[in-house]
């Protein structure tokens, strides 16, 4: 993996690179070999942290016609090519590249903090050097004189990219402003990226016409700022991408800008636009990209692999219709020109591995590996056996006594974050920020001191621009912070406080932007599948309905059927309906009887009506028929 810090050479020839144990390699770009390696004094802790080209000695440069690839690549016998390091401990020094060592280091007392970015303009004043650090400076160096010319105290934030043209410097941070080099005042605050300026260049067409293309880490579109303009404050172009860009090189033709932009994911964007018909009504689309695909055929693999473009330029290809890729891993890297065919937007470029361009085995090697006999340890034959090594196992007593370890205090806790703010350790924040308990929180925010506020507001910045995890903790301690040192922090000033407050304010806007649509989605969908859930419990109960019998009809036995026909058949003797006639005749002959005796012909009638009636009409048939 690449670091950010990577440029070509003033010539075109030689690509650096600083990796990621601090080694600075020059890679050759014809024949794609390393041609240095400078591993700095670590003993001494101070690794480079950035670098720059320029050269020493020979007239100015002066706008000429295009070179030759010959021309291009030899420099004059008077010229010195030099590297600008700045360390970690805020200092400068020089590494000549024909000797491969430090040739100078500059006078100074420097920055008090690592440097973070190096400035140089052969065209704007090619004897100064511009550096930023962490420390919140800007600071001028002579590279003649060798030493520190003048110090601007920009602020207490970080700083990571600086940009100077005229009397004019612009910085990088959180945000970029434009300062005015003689007075130090602000003239105006570029607000646009949500994030930490990693990547800014200078792009000129004349003396009226001045740009500045920025690129931050969470943003992954580039953005283009007027800076002859007074008036403007925000971007008059983007160009998009398909991840944070982590290089770009910007060419004028014609009044065109030429720009290749390297994403993270190791894809190069090529862009083609007239300066004098921007727009940033939306970000503009690359007009080719470009990425390296390893051969399956010599793999034997299905799923293909990439390798990734770390560096990509128009500016030093042999012809104007040609881009120059430098694609690969740290360690093997080559650089291949590749013609820009129009018709094509992506272009997918198939290569073999690297490890089969780094070349075939010599005759002379082995195929078989020869073991590695360190530590041997011989035995004869009457200890033959070897004796199991027993690990050494923590006693019962210690593991009693660990488990018995009281909490960690409030008092404990304010130490461990002043001594983690003062030496910016970040295991230490990290494991003080770990800490979720609201009370412990709350105790340890009240014995802060005043004048840890404001480094505490930008380790927690720092936090919200991490994932959301890291988020959720910087908002636990972020409430209560304002809430206890509201006065400290209304005494900074509404400058100071915005200025602390703008990275948190823009994450908590970026991040709600949503958040009205979002619960309106969510309450849509909890209709919806509520509804869903009671359509499926509406069908299941109806299948249950509908599957079960509404009538159940038993049959019985033949032996019921008959047992019953016994009783109700009236030629039988002795069955139920000759009972019941004679129990008729006798209701009868009392009634007759009770008639005469009373002689009241009314209530006999009313008699036959209820119920005798029926039996009077089978009579009367009866003797119709005899």
């Amino acid at each position: 993996m690449f670091s950010i810090s990577r440029e070509f050479s003033p010539c075109g020839k030689y690509c650096a690179y600083i990796s990621q144990q601090g080694k600075f390699v020059v890679h050759d770009v014809e024949t794609s070999d390393i041609h240095q390696v400078y591993t700095p004094n670590m003993h001494l802790n101070v690794p480079c942290t950035s670098f720059a080209w320029f050269q020493v000695g020979g007239d100015a440069p002066a706008k000429t016609k295009k070179k030759s690839k010959k021309a291009r690549a030899s420099l004059g016998e008077n010229v010195q090519l030099l590297v600008a390091f700045g360390t970690s401990k805020g200092g400068v020094a020089f590494y000549s590249l024909a000797t491969a060592s430090i040739e100078r280091s500059c006078k100074g007392d420097g920055h008090t903090a690592p440097i973070t970015a190096i400035y140089f303009n052969a065209s704007h004043n090619p004897d100064t050097l511009y550096t930023a650090g962490a420390d919140g400076k800007v600071i001028e160096w002579s590279i003649s004189q060798c030493k520190q010319q003048k110090v601007h105290h920009i602020g207490v934030e970080k700083l990571s990219c600086v940009l100077a043209h005229g009397d004019k410097i612009l910085t990088g941070a959180k945000q970029l402003k434009l300062w005015d080099a003689e007075s130090g005042t602000v003239e105006r605050t570029l607000a646009g990226h949500t994030a930490n300026t990693q990547l800014l260049q200078l792009i000129s067409l004349d003396e009226e016409h001045v740009y500045a293309l920025s690129g931050s880490v969470n943003d992954r579109n580039l953005s283009l700022w007027s800076l002859s303009d007074e008036d403007a404050t925000s971007a008059v172009a983007a160009f998009a991408l398909d991840d944070v860009p982590e290089y770009i090189a910007p060419k004028i033709v014609d009044r065109k800008l030429h720009l290749v932009a390297v994403s993270r994911t190791g894809v190069a964007h090529y862009f083609v636009r007239d300066m004098g018909k921007l727009s940033v009504k939306k970000p503009y689309r690359a007009a080719h990209t470009f990425e390296i695909a390893v051969d399956t055929v010599s793999t034997k693999k299905q799923a293909v692999d990439r390798l990734p473009v770390f560096v990509a330029t128009v500016q030093y290809a042999t012809q104007q219709e040609q881009i120059l890729l430098g694609y690969g891993t740290e360690h093997s890297v080559r650089f291949e020109h590749i013609a820009i065919e129009e018709d094509v937007k992506q272009n997918v470029i198939i290569r073999e591995p690297m490890k089969v361009m780094e070349g075939k085995a010599k005759d002379g090697e082995l195929k078989a590996k020869t073991p590695i006999l360190d530590k041997v340890e011989y035995l004869n034959s009457a200890n033959s056996a070897r004796k199991s090594v027993k690990e050494v196992e923590i006693p019962m007593e210690v593991r009693l006594e660990n488990l018995s370890t009281p909490k960690t205090s409030s008092k404990n806790m304010i130490h461990l974050l002043m001594q983690g703010m003062h030496s910016r350790d970040a295991t230490l924040l990290k494991s003080v920020f770990a800490v979720d308990d609201a009370e412990m929180i709350q105790q340890t925010l009240e014995r802060l001191p005043s004048q840890y506020v404001s480094p505490l507001l930008n380790e927690l910045s720092h936090l919200m621009q991490m994932k959301t995890m890291h988020v959720k903790t910087a908002v636990c301690w972020l409430k209560p912070l304002i809430s206890i040192h509201a006065s400290q922090l209304m005494a900074l000033g509404s400058t100071n406080l915005l200025a602390n407050f703008s990275t948190c304010l823009g994450i908590i806007e970026y991040r709600v932007e949503h958040l009205n649509s979002l619960s309106k989605l969510r309450g849509r969908l909890g209709l919806l599948i509520d509804q869903i859930d009671r359509s499926k419990n509406q069908a299941a109960n109806l299948d249950d309905i509908t599957s079960g019998n509404v009538l159940v009809y038993q049959e019985g036995d033949d032996s019921d059927v008959e047992s019953m026909l016994e009783k109700d058949d009236p030629d039988l003797p002795g069955s139920s309906n000759e009972e019941m006639y004679d129990d008729d005749d006798d209701d009868d002959g009392e009634e007759d009887e009770t008639v005469h005796e009373n002689g009241d012909f009314g209530s006999f009638v009313k008699r036959r009506q209820n119920g005798y009636s029926k039996k009077d009409s089978d009579e009367e048939s009866m003797d119709v028929s005899d």
